[in-house]
């Protein structure tokens, strides 16, 4: 298995960025946060797995 490099292209953060702000957006309003802790955890997970979705969907040329 090669390794994964995380350093994106323009495109493909572009696509991230699409996606994670899309996904934020929705569950902030449809969730009603306790704590901003929570809130702050979802969205940082959210932005990793929004940059590694866009990492398969567009592959680098190599």
């Amino acid at each position: 298995m090669e390794k994964f490099k995380m350093k994106l292209n323009i495109p493909q953060a572009i696509l991230m960025s699409f996606i994670a702000a899309t996904l934020i957006t929705i569950s902030n309003s449809f969730v009603e946060w306790d704590s901003r802790l929570y809130d702050g955890i979802f969205a940082g997970t959210t932005i990793i797995l929004s940059a590694i979705l866009s990492k398969i969907v567009i592959r680098d040329a190599e």
